[in-house]
């Protein structure tokens, strides 16, 4: 069976690329107040800090020097991540990862649910970005936000959120920011 990965349209060399739409990088960030940006490129990078695919972040001790990242993982490769995740998670570390809806995975049983802290299911699907930072309509899976909360595994809260719940977040937050500056 392929996976959606497979079924994209997406050119093969372009897939992993897509960047987070901002208001969904805002909606957690406000909330997780990110160190890292964990699989980043320097134009796609959402953080101060940020681990480049060339300097492999599944080598690093994210709990060693970071306390909580964003994760939007290369969609092609999903597992290697979520256990990187789920270990950094019992050493003390937050991971915030922005992951396709893709329940049919058995994976998704051995690392998500039933494993992470929280997984928000959001309703209405997401515009990623392509490299020149348009939004990209036609996105062929749902998404969801796993959090992997230091030293809270096992016990998964499950959520939903509405993508304009957080579109209409964002330009709140825009506007107070304007205001105040």
């Amino acid at each position: 069976m392929p996976s959606q990965q497979q079924t994209s349209t997406t050119p093969a060399d372009a897939r992993d690329e897509w960047r987070t739409p901002p208001f969904v990088f805002d909606f957690w960030a406000r909330r997780f107040r990110f160190d890292v940006d964990l699989a980043a490129t320097p134009e796609n990078a959402l953080c101060a800090y940020y681990v480049m695919q060339e300097n492999d972040a599944l080598s690093y001790d994210w709990a060693g020097i970071w306390k909580c990242g964003w994760l939007n993982p290369p969609y092609s490769n999903l597992e290697p991540w979520l256990e990187k995740a789920r270990a950094e998670a019992a050493r003390g570390f937050t991971t915030v990862a922005l992951l396709p809806v893709a329940n049919g995975q058995l994976f998704y049983g051995r690392q998500l649910f039933g494993v992470a802290s929280e997984v928000w299911f959001i309703s209405g699907r997401l515009a990623f970005l392509d490299s020149a930072g348009k939004p990209r309509a036609g996105n062929t899976a749902g998404s969801l936000v796993a959090v992997y909360r230091a030293y809270d595994l096992g016990d998964t809260r499950y959520g939903h959120i509405w993508r304009h719940h957080m579109e209409a977040d964002y330009r709140a937050a825009q506007a107070e920011r304007e205001a105040a500056a």
